[in-house]
């Protein structure tokens, strides 16, 4: 377990000046803030004791100490401080905020920066993976941003990583980031965790950056958009492509089934998105004719809640 400094404060003000808040869920909230005693601005993540045990807490702050010295993971300071309320850890601030403040609904962001992300998350998966650790809580709300461009971003939130091989249960709720496996698990079933769960919530995650929509709400059967994608893939020379697929190009397509396969062993490693970044993901829609208006207006980017 990574070693720090402990605090053991009646109230933040005591060390530090709180400017704003950045962030709030049920688990807590993020705060930006100054030390008083250098000036120095960083984020402060505020996790309520009476929703966290301790144990738990600690186990996040070691790992996120631990994983700092990667170029795209956000680095942690090693200092736990505890208040009445709160268990508290400290952050280098992301100066840009998050990834999904910069998506446009129903647009995205740039190509460009599409895979300016996609080649820096997948560097940060791939040290987490080769650490024999899985993320859990890949989502552009875990992406800081140290420019609106993504020429750096950082990859944040270890609340629910853990080791490979860890028996996992269902989560409360589903999100359009899980994958199938996991909104498949009913209570009282367990999942060997495995890098594969990361690799699908990357695809999704790419996905959802280069068009601004949600390839769907959740990955299981009964959820339309998913069956209809399930089904162009086993059969793609017999029907046409769903309507937002229609948008990307063979070697996306092809990037994508290789993150997003249904079976978790057929998935391919995270760095193989590499192979891509120099073909064009996506297409001029309108110069070939196709239509990619979208009739399930909840698969656009407003309606994602928080994961628990």
């Amino acid at each position: 377990m990574a070693a720090f400094q402990i605090l053991e404060l009646q109230e933040i003000s005591e060390c530090y000046n709180v400017i704003k808040e950045l962030g709030q869920g049920y688990y807590g909230k993020v705060l930006l803030a100054e030390t008083k005693l250098t000036g120095q601005p960083l984020a402060m993540k505020l996790v309520r004791k009476d929703r966290t045990q301790l144990q738990t807490f600690l186990m996040e702050l070691s790992l996120s100490i631990t994983l700092s010295d990667h170029p795209n993971i956000i680095t942690t300071y090693p200092i736990f401080i505890g208040t009445m309320d709160h268990y508290v850890l400290t952050q280098e601030l992301a100066t840009a905020g998050t990834l999904d403040d910069i998506i446009q609904s129903q647009v995205g962001i740039p190509e460009e920066a599409v895979k300016r992300c996609a080649l820096q998350i997948s560097w940060a998966l791939d040290y987490l993976h080769a650490r024999g650790l899985v993320h859990r809580d890949l989502k552009p709300d875990n992406v800081l941003l140290m420019d609106k461009d993504c020429y750096q971003i950082k990859l944040s939130d270890f609340g629910l990583t853990q080791p490979v091989g860890t028996y996992v249960s269902a989560m409360s709720h589903i999100i359009p980031y899980m994958a199938p496996e996991l909104c498949e698990l009913k209570e009282g079933d367990y999942l060997i965790l495995s890098p594969a769960i990361d690799t699908w919530a990357f695809g999704v995650l790419l996905f959802v950056i280069s068009t601004g929509f949600f390839p769907w709400l959740e990955a299981i059967e009964t959820d339309t958009m998913y069956q209809v994608y399930i089904n162009w893939k086993k059969c793609p020379d017999q029907a046409p492509p769903p309507a937002l697929w229609k948008m990307f190009s063979r070697e996306a397509v092809k990037m994508f089934g290789n993150l997003l396969g249904q079976c978790p062993s057929y998935r391919h490693p995270i760095l193989s998105v590499f192979d891509y970044l120099n073909f064009p993901w996506k297409i001029n829609v309108l110069e070939c004719g196709t239509d990619v208006e979208v009739q399930e207006e909840d698969l656009v980017i407003e309606v994602v809640e928080d994961s628990p």
